[in-house]
Formats: structure tokens, C-alpha cells, sequence
């Protein structure tokens, strides 16, 4: 019969072989998983947006403005100056263009919301310079859109008048958005669609505004400027983002989201 001595040292050589075992298999579990490329790298999804605007195919910095009223000096920032009376103008509101890039890795949704101001510039019998906003003439932007004629597409009314030498009353021409006009509503413009992304995508460009084709621009009395901002939003597609960040159940163009 093995001794009392025996049987402990045997349960410890039992106990000690299976500590060294146990240790063995957990340094060499370690050292493969920290020297696997294909697992657990983690890469967190992104929303990225940015905007360019551009007049006469220059990209713009936003303007300071300062006018010195006589007792005072007011300063506007983050701002672009577009002139609405020269058509001839480089700067003039026929030359703007507005692009949105998206570098987004997940679906995304996108808003643009624009905050304009035309305004008279203004001087007293002092000399004192000022201004004033004008609230009663909405500026009718070019926002991106295509045309159909007579059931086909076209980016643009001269392509149509191109392809089909002239557009007449007898064609049926219809504009076509791509921007959702929810301005009345909370101040936005969407773009009604998904923008499907992934990891590896590269970045999309989406027009906003674009040329004046088909459409007019009336232009303004001497003394007028338009100054112009845009605040872009974007989120996620999935996981109800737009519910929760912009507190809206239902598309606003109609649908779920």
C-alpha cells in the first residue's frame, strides 16, 4: 500500500504536470492569436463628409467681412460673397458650384441646409456705411437634377438640344431633382437615397449646386450681395441614426428610412 508520502508527492507531480500543461497551451493559444493577421483587427466605421464650393471653377476660402459704420466696426466670418449683379462677373451667383464628398465607410445619409442673406448695402447722410437684409426674394438655386425628354435622360438641356437639334413645344420636358426640398419643413435639402459605402470605397463627389441650365437667375439692382453658407449633416444609414440624431420617424420624401 503506497505511503502517505508517496500518495502527496504523486498529487503534487499530478498538480505541477497539469499546471505546466494548462500554461503551455495558453502561451502557445496567446502567441497565435497575437501573430494572426486575419483575426481580430478592429476598424471603426466613419462618417466623413466635407464640401467644396467654387465660383467660376476656383475653390473659395469663406470671407471676413468688416464694415466700419462710423461708431463701430462689424465683423462677419465663415461667410462667401456672391455677387448677383454682374453677370459678367467672375463671381457671380451663374459661376457657383457646390460639391459634397463623402469618404464615409458605412451606408450614409446626407442634408445640406443654406444660410443665405441678401443684403443692400447701405449709406447715411454721414457717410456712415451699413446694411440690410432683404427677406423677401429667395434666391432660386441650381440644384443638381436631370432632365427627361421625351422619356430619356439627360444631364443637362443643351445635351437634349444637341441629341435631338432643338427642343420645341411638341417635346415633353420634365425636370428631375436630386435633392429632396424639405426647407419649410426644418430647413434641409436631403439627398433621397442611400449612399452605400464600405471600408475600401473610394470618395464619391455629389453635385448640389450646379449651373443655371433651364433655369433663370434675376438679376439684381446695383448695391446688392448675396453672402452664402451651407451646414452639412450626414449619419449613419443603419441602426435607426436617422431616428435618433435627426428626430425624424419616416423619410421626409416619404417611407421608412
Amino acid at each position: 500500500m503506497m505511503s502517505l508520502t508517496k500518495k502527496f508527492k504523486y498529487i503534487i507531480l499530478t498538480i505541477a504536470f497539469l499546471f505546466l500543461t494548462i500554461l503551455g497551451t495558453v502561451t502557445y493559444t496567446w502567441f497565435v492569436l497575437i501573430n494572426r493577421t486575419d483575426s481580430f483587427v478592429a476598424t471603426a466605421a466613419k462618417i466623413d463628409i466635407s464640401y467644396s464650393i467654387y465660383l467660376d471653377g476656383i475653390m473659395l476660402e469663406p470671407d471676413e467681412f468688416s464694415i466700419d459704420t462710423g461708431t463701430s466696426t462689424m465683423t462677419k466670418t465663415g461667410i462667401y460673397s456672391i455677387n448677383v449683379t454682374d453677370f459678367e462677373a467672375d463671381d457671380y451667383i451663374d459661376n457657383l458650384r457646390v460639391d459634397i464628398h463623402v469618404n464615409s465607410t458605412v451606408d450614409t445619409y446626407l442634408r445640406v441646409s443654406i444660410i443665405d442673406a441678401l443684403t443692400l448695402s447701405t449709406i447715411d447722410f454721414e457717410g456712415n456705411k451699413g446694411e440690410v437684409s432683404i427677406v423677401d426674394q429667395p434666391i432660386n438655386y441650381a440644384f443638381s437634377r436631370e432632365w427627361d425628354v421625351n422619356g430619356t435622360l439627360y444631364d443637362d438641356l443643351f445635351d437634349a438640344e444637341t441629341a435631338l437639334g432643338g427642343i420645341t413645344i411638341n417635346d415633353t420636358v420634365t425636370k428631375i431633382d436630386h435633392w429632396f426640398d424639405n426647407k419649410l419643413n426644418d430647413g434641409y435639402y436631403y439627398f433621397p437615397q442611400v449612399i452605400e459605402r464600405e471600408m475600401d470605397s473610394s470618395p464619391e463627389t455629389i453635385s448640389f449646386i450646379e449651373e443655371y441650365d433651364g433655369d433663370e437667375f434675376d438679376t439684381k439692382s446695383f448695391g446688392y450681395t448675396l453672402q452664402f453658407a451651407i451646414l452639412v449633416e450626414a449619419v449613419q444609414a443603419g441602426n435607426m441614426a436617422p431616428v435618433y440624431n435627426w428626430g425624424l420617424a419616416d423619410t421626409p420624401w416619404g417611407g421608412s428610412w
